[in-house]
């Protein structure tokens, strides 16, 4: 039998809460708030919202509760996957999930994908700094194209923005070599019709991985 403390059981049943409130409530109230703007892509709004806000957030939390324990992390993101597959194919969460992709059940794939190859290869941060470009970085550049072109398109100005989000997590994390992963995943994501929630972290994973033989 599993045995995991009764304190990490109520900080994870508080994040559940915390991630639900997020999908069901905040975001649904940002999509409401920005439908009232003519040619602001809401839908796309209130994704980053859900990225930044239980990605995001809940990532950085991961190193200071569930060191030894980054397995319920990992299934965590896997049924928050499952779950909003399920809802694609049963009812349409409308105010985030579009018909055009599936990309917010990548994004949750992916992050237990990336948080379990970090645990595997011994380095919980090979995981986490490229859930948090994914987070924080690609959300940046969401939310400025969704304001400056009202659609979803890969501009310039959304790039800079991601830029500047990753480089600031990427120095925090690895110094000057995190400034110049930043940059290179950020033009990765620049990429047309490829998704990157999946370009994103296996390109910042493998950068964060090859650090450790890059520089001594």
């Amino acid at each position: 039998m599993v045995n995991i403390p009764l304190d990490l059981l109520f900080i994870t049943g508080l994040l559940f809460v915390w991630n639900l409130a997020i999908i069901h409530i905040v975001s649904k109230w940002v999509y409401d708030f920005f439908k009232k703007y003519e040619g602001v892509p809401a839908e796309y709004v209130s994704r980053k919202i859900v990225h930044i806000f239980n990605g995001g957030i809940t990532a950085l939390l991961v190193p200071i509760f569930y060191e030894g324990y980054y397995w319920i992390v990992i299934v965590s993101a896997f049924l928050f996957a499952s779950y909003i597959y399920f809802r694609r194919r049963w009812r349409l969460m409308y105010w985030f999930q579009v018909k055009d992709n599936a990309y917010e059940v990548h994004f949750a794939l992916m992050y237990g994908i990336t948080l379990m190859i970090g645990v595997v290869l011994g380095d919980v941060w090979v995981g986490l700094i490229p859930i948090l470009f994914m987070s924080f970085g690609d959300s940046a550049t969401g939310l400025i194209r969704a304001f400056t072109q009202r659609r979803r398109i890969k501009s310039w100005d959304g790039t800079v923005a991601m830029i500047v989000v990753c480089s600031v997590i990427g120095y925090w994390k690895l110094g000057w070599y995190g400034v110049l992963s930043g940059v290179v995943v950020s033009f990765i994501e620049k990429i047309p019709r490829i998704d990157d929630n999946i370009t994103v972290p296996i390109m910042t994973a493998i950068l964060v991985y090859l650090k450790n033989f890059l520089i001594q």
